[in-house]
């Protein structure tokens, strides 16, 4: 994967609980949605000290645009 690039940008990253959301919500008829923080650079190696103000952040901003 560390050697994997498309239009010049490279994959540093992969959340993969997202694939299984994504099948049993198609299984079951549903449509679903995910939205992830980011809160490390794994590449540097530099992670966010304290990432619950992220998570909070995007929960905020996903809640105002689904009631908007």
């Amino acid at each position: 994967i560390v050697d994997f690039e498309y239009k010049g940008r490279k994959i540093t990253n992969f959340e993969m609980e997202t694939s299984a959301l994504f099948g049993l919500s198609k299984l079951l008829g549903h449509e679903a949605i995910t939205a992830c923080a980011i809160i490390a650079n794994r590449i540097k190696k530099e992670y966010s000290k304290d990432y619950k103000i992220t998570v909070d952040k995007l929960v905020k901003i996903i809640l105002q645009r689904l009631t908007e």
